[in-house]
């Protein structure tokens, strides 16, 4: 688990010190587990340069180690409503299931992910990045579910028609 320290960089590699970067899995505060072979996280970017970030320089501050076996397939996060019928990720759902593929229990956050709608030519941008639940673990095979609650359910009663929103699970601890 590391915590990076990221910096956004225009196209020359200059460092753009006024922009904000803004992660959804957490990797800037050590609450994404990387898994062998390389994981992902989601930036977002803020400022009055912000349309000018061509890349970030990352930089490793700390790492924990985490137990994930090698070779851990992603958890499958599907929507659904109160009763557990399944639902699309553009409904208003109330809960979360998870699905666990591997043969030994993971841990898992959820988040809720809102995206703009660029003009031609800009990069698509994470506008709200909302947690539904907290840590949940899975038991090896198995399924669990996060009920959506507090922010995150303003956030998918507000958002959950509009054309770009995305439910993501990410290895954590």
């Amino acid at each position: 688990m590391p915590t990076l320290a990221i910096t956004a960089v225009d196209s020359t590699g200059k460092d753009l010190p006024d922009v904000q970067v803004r992660t959804a899995y957490g990797s800037d505060r050590g609450g994404l587990v990387v898994q062998h072979g390389g994981s992902h996280d989601v930036l977002a970017f803020s400022g009055e340069d912000a349309g000018r970030v061509a890349d970030v320089r990352v930089t490793v501050k700390e790492l924990v180690p985490a137990d994930l076996p090698a070779g851990s397939s992603a958890v499958e996060a599907k929507p659904a409503d109160a009763a557990g019928q399944p639902l699309t990720k553009f409904d208003a759902f109330d809960q979360v299931s998870l699905k666990n593929p591997n043969t030994t229990a993971v841990s898992v956050r959820v988040v809720y992910l809102v995206y703009d709608q660029p003009k031609d030519g800009s990069p698509q941008q994470a506008v709200e990045v909302v947690p539904i639940g907290g840590l949940t673990t899975i038991p090896a095979g198995g399924t669990s579910s996060v009920t959506v609650s507090g922010d995150a359910k303003t956030a998918v009663q507000k958002f959950s028609h509009g054309p770009a929103v995305s439910i993501k699970p990410y290895f954590s601890r």
